[in-house]
């Protein structure tokens, strides 16, 4: 996600049980609201201020939470920007007068090309190369899947360093050996 000029970020801290978030700046008025009857929607409201200076407007958001079951479990966040866009049902373009009201389903999070930092649920507003990110409530609790006790992903890829090219038994004695001396799984 790139965090230049043209990118606004607005990120919801509030607790409340019932999402609701406005946005007011020098080019949008917005207001996002959890549906109180389906928790999987929310409604957003968007007024772009000026809108005769912009060609392309429009209202974007990741795909919804993702609930089958895997290996993993469900609701993980999407690995990037481009598998979480995929065909997402929530793009909206926004009429010439600059308003829009939407009903959309509630998006899920992404990780960032670094693959540490998370997109908490966006809504974007693109106007021409202006983007603003507005960051609502997290829905998806904390998982990950690298092991967090013992740091980084690399933790599994030490053998690959460490283990000689040989036969079967050459590796299978020379990995015993490795995963006593260097606590490796």
């Amino acid at each position: 996600m790139d965090n230049d000029k043209n990118t606004i970020i607005f990120k919801y801290t509030d607790n409340n049980p019932v999402f609701s978030m406005n946005v007011n700046n020098e080019l949008v008025f917005c207001t996002i609201m959890e549906d109180e009857t389906d928790k999987n929607y929310i409604f957003v409201y968007v007024n772009v201020k000026n809108p005769n200076k912009y060609t392309k407007m429009a209202v974007m958001a990741p795909n919804p939470i993702d609930t089958i079951t895997s290996f993993s479990g469900k609701a993980l966040p999407y690995p990037c920007e481009t598998i979480a866009f995929e065909n997402t049902p929530n793009f909206k373009v926004i009429n010439k007068d600059g308003i829009i009201n939407i009903r959309m389903k509630y998006p899920n999070s992404y990780y960032t090309p670094d693959g540490y930092n998370k997109i908490v649920s966006p809504v974007i507003i693109s106007l021409d190369d202006k983007k603003i990110i507005i960051e609502m409530k997290d829905k998806c609790p904390l998982k990950t899947l690298r092991d967090r006790q013992r740091g980084n992903p690399s933790f599994y890829g030490k053998r690959e360093f460490i283990l000689p090219i040989g036969t079967a038994e050459e590796v299978m004695n020379s990995y015993s050996y490795a995963k006593y001396k260097y606590n490796i799984a």
